[in-house]
């Protein structure tokens, strides 16, 4: 399959380092650059070893497909300026890497533009890919990656912030609670090391569980279990780190939201208190 030979980039803030820069299938049809400046369009098609830079937006008409790839806080402009040059009605245009979804107000709903978002997914070595937005969008980038050999997700409508959030829960919100028992080992009497190996192999086996069993990795029984043991040290461990005390406590109030029951009284499954807490 040959991908359509009309597609336009509108490039900035470092559009030659992104995965477009490694997308060989989506580089061999590149047509027209739009930077900020001739100079920085000619800049980015150089760097990209193809395409042409252009000056002024109008150069983009005859794409059917156009990247964009830039700043969040530049997309406003830069899909008005569009707008007022580029008769949009019926083309595709896929945002890169930005946190909202398709459905944000703008230009390009206005214009009915066919709008997708196309994101990496962190650490999977751009080979794996997530997309949401409209159906004939993503169908084109599902073809498009498969040149490369990359793996694209759908994301369902108006899900990305479901799927930012499991972004953000993985990569950065546990950080705390690694530091935490990292430092409960050093404290123990550990070295850096030893604390952070078995940490990384408590937490593998942590979540090899919870993917091979989902919500039943975890029952009442453990909740109970491990709020003796955390009330029956909470003193001691007080006494040695309030911050990690703290962190600990917290812990300890979430356990019910998130394993317990609902507020009339049933039991509630473990995934359903999960997407509640």
């Amino acid at each position: 399959m040959k991908v359509r030979n009309t597609v336009g980039l509108i490039g900035a803030g470092g559009v030659n380092r992104s995965f477009l820069a490694r997308m060989p299938a989506l580089l061999e049809s590149l047509g027209p650059v739009k930077g900020s400046s001739l100079r920085v369009s000619r800049r980015i098609a150089n760097g990209f070893r193809t395409g042409v830079g252009v000056s002024d937006y109008a150069a983009l008409q005859g794409c059917e497909l156009i990247w964009m790839f830039g700043p969040e806080n530049t997309l406003d402009r830069i899909t008005a300026e569009l707008a007022a040059k580029v008769r949009l009605e019926g083309k595709m245009v896929v945002l890169c890497e930005v946190m909202r979804d398709s459905l944000w107000p703008g230009p390009l709903r206005t214009a009915s533009v066919r709008v997708a978002t196309l994101n990496c997914i962190p650490e999977s070595g751009e080979r794996t890919f997530v997309a949401e937005g409209h159906p004939a969008v993503v169908i084109e980038l599902r073809k498009l990656l498969a040149l490369d050999g990359r793996k694209l997700i759908e994301l369902r409508p108006a899900a990305k912030i479901l799927y930012l959030s499991g972004v953000h829960l993985g990569a950065h919100l546990l950080t705390p609670w690694i530091a935490g028992a990292v430092e409960s080992f050093r404290a123990a009497g550990f070295s850096r090391s030893q604390a952070a190996h078995t940490v990384q192999t408590l937490g593998a086996r942590a979540l090899g569980a919870y993917a091979k069993a989902g919500a039943k990795a975890w029952n009442q029984a453990d909740a109970e279990s491990l709020r003796k043991a955390i009330e029956a040290g909470m003193e001691t461990i007080r006494l040695a780190d309030q911050r990690l005390a703290a962190l600990y406590a917290d812990s300890m109030k979430r356990l019910p939201q998130a394993f317990s029951t609902t507020p009339d009284g049933k039991k509630q499954s473990k995934a359903a208190s999960l997407r509640a807490w």
